[in-house]
């Protein structure tokens, strides 16, 4: 967490002090879910947080995120995601009388699962993703939205797989919407 929040500082700092015309900076905090086969009812609930800054007047947007996937509290089984951190250029254009932004792009990062031949111990991997979704301001600053997700993310070690994930996902929840 305290690496999110270095990155997320950084961004915002690096958006403040930019010459762009206008930056838009949009705090996301949702719950949602990936389907995987390996658990027993074939899904996981999870949660993201998640900073997206926009300078100027182009589309494109950096989004850093944290998140993870599990069916307890506590990552324990081969097909949960104790933690989850993406960073995505996105492709983001308002639409509706700019009362809603649509979103859609990838990115890479990193996650820690538990080993599929030893779930005791935690395995580091190195994962893609792609995203897609839509932010709707509500009323003043707060917004709802909605992100589709899939994420990949393989890592073999002497012939033995011991992260294995390749799973569509989703995510709804609230966003604070700034610009300066």
């Amino acid at each position: 967490m305290k690496k999110f929040l270095v990155v997320a500082f950084i961004i915002i700092s690096l958006a403040a002090f930019s010459s762009a015309q206008a930056v838009e900076v949009t705090l996301r905090l949702g719950q949602g879910g990936l389907w995987e086969d390996r658990a027993p009812d074939g899904k996981l609930g999870g949660d993201q947080l998640a900073v997206d800054v926009k300078l100027g007047e182009r589309p494109i947007a950096i989004s850093v995120s944290q998140e993870f996937y599990t069916k307890d509290p506590v990552a324990d089984s081969s097909y949960e995601i104790g933690s989850l951190v993406t960073v995505n250029v996105l492709f983001m254009t308002q639409i509706i009388k700019e009362r809603a932004n649509v979103f859609l792009g990838g990115g890479i990062g990193g996650l820690s699962a538990p080993r599929i031949d030893d779930p005791g111990i935690m395995e580091r991997g190195f994962l893609f993703d792609l995203v897609g979704g839509v932010n709707v301001k509500a009323f003043w600053k707060i917004g709802v939205y909605v992100e589709g997700k899939y994420i990949y993310c393989k890592k073999i070690i002497d012939n033995i797989n011991v992260i294995d994930f390749s799973n569509p996902g989703f995510l709804v929840g609230i966003s604070l919407n700034l610009d300066w």
